[in-house]
């Protein structure tokens, strides 16, 4: 009974040894040829080391471990596709190596007696990550600098679209108060890393950090006299060490937030003076469409975009948080279904009178807001318009209005709002 428990320890032993051993077996033939015609070509394809390959499955250290021996060897693993040409250049010496001369007719010919395994196809998950990842090219320094690029043009224009709806600046002003009553915190309105290293932030002073760095000096020595403590064994030490750097954590965090606290409130004020300024403009805006007594004046337009852009650049100093920009995409996606929703049954109860969806567009966009428009579309001599104002005349009256309601929680006209 012990012989026998023995050996299977023994059986045990060497198939967890073969387990850890490396891929190849260099004593095989097979192995040995496809190693000599890899140094002598430089490289080896993915086929030609599949093939090689035991057919059990593997794990990735092995898989490592054989990738580096090649490396060492100076082989490099490619694809098989990159290099056809110097495989057919090399058949003949493949021929020679893995093959017998056999006389046919008086003719010497090498024939090949090592037998190929399909390996166009597998279903082993590890192989087929070796296939992928030698297909895969690495991102240069320049690749990753192209999409950080790309990243931070998008947020731009992210940010410049938001800015284009009063409900933004309105978000803006909500936070401030609730900032200033204590209910939320700095970080959760802008990223503090991002503004902190932005080109107008401060350097931290040296005297800060020398102060921060006490309380570490006060903890070692605390945990030096637990040490003396025979009860004090095992998770102790990690727990400690986690909860300190927690508070480390903690700590950078509010003194972030404490330097950079009266640039990002005298931001904010910066964005409510302005947008009270700018409220007043939308408002006679919006008013004058509705009542359709005209647009701004010139001079008022001017005023309008100055103001604008000024809030446009105040809002990009801020690097406001992610999930702050996501509520007032929300926002937007919101107000933008329901705008649709309107004006698709609008489009559809035109056209089952037979109005034109072309003519319909001509007709309705630009005058969304125009208190006479069934009025108007009531005398146009084109098919269906008559039927459609004289039939459904409350049903237009209450979608319009509704789509009024949107521009006066906007703000904005629904033109600007659809730009």
């Amino acid at each position: 009974m012990a012989t026998k428990v023995k050996e299977n320890e023994e059986a045990e032993v060497e198939r967890e040894g073969a387990a850890d051993g490396p891929l190849l077996d260099l004593s095989d033939d097979a192995v040995k040829k496809m190693i000599k015609l890899a140094k002598k070509r430089g490289y080896v394809t993915m086929d030609e080391l599949n093939a090689v390959l035991p057919s059990e499955e593997v794990t990735s250290e092995q898989i490592e471990d054989t990738m580096s021996m090649l490396s060492d060897m100076g082989i490099n693993v490619v694809e098989d596709d990159e290099q056809d040409n110097d495989r057919e250049d090399n058949s003949d010496d493949d021929s020679e190596e893995g093959g017998d001369l056999v006389e046919s007719g008086g003719t010497a010919v090498a024939t090949t007696t090592t037998k190929k395994e399909p390996t166009d196809r597998t279903d082993d998950p590890v192989r087929m990550y070796l296939r992928e990842m030698g297909s895969v090219e690495l991102l240069s320094r320049e690749g990753e600098i192209a999409i950080a690029k790309r990243i931070e043009a998008g947020r731009e224009t992210m940010i410049a679209g938001l800015c284009e709806s009063p409900l933004t600046f309105q978000a803006i002003i909500i936070w401030r108060d609730q900032l200033n009553d204590s209910n939320i915190l700095l970080r959760e309105i802008i990223d503090l890393e991002t503004t902190y290293a932005g080109p107008e932030a401060k350097q931290a002073p040296v005297i800060e950090r020398v102060e921060e760095e006490k309380p570490r000096d006060d903890k070692p020595q605390r945990r030096s006299r637990d040490d003396d403590d025979i009860t004090n064994v095992g998770g102790d030490m990690p727990v400690e060490e986690e909860e300190e750097d927690e508070d480390e954590a903690n700590l950078s965090l509010a003194a972030m937030e404490a330097e950079l606290r009266p640039q990002v409130m005298e931001t904010l004020d910066l964005i409510a003076d302005t947008y009270k300024k700018l409220r007043k403009l939308q408002d006679q805006q919006v008013e004058g469409r509705l009542a359709a007594t005209g647009e701004l004046s010139s001079s008022q337009e001017r005023r309008y975009k100055e103001l604008k852009d000024q809030l446009i650049k105040a809002v990009k100093s801020l690097s406001l948080n992610q999930n702050r920009i996501e509520q007032l995409v929300e926002q937007l996606y919101d107000i933008n279904k329901r705008l649709v929703q309107n004006e698709g049954k609008l489009l559809r109860l035109a056209e089952s009178f037979g109005v034109r969806r072309e003519e319909f567009l001509k007709e309705y966009q630009g005058h969304e807001l125009d208190p006479k428009w069934v009025e108007r579309v009531s005398t146009l001599s084109a098919r269906g318009w008559k039927e459609f104002a004289a039939k459904e005349e409350r049903t237009i009256d209450r979608l319009r209005s509704e789509i009024q309601m949107l521009a006066t929680e906007t703000a904005i006209s629904i033109g600007e709002f659809r730009r």
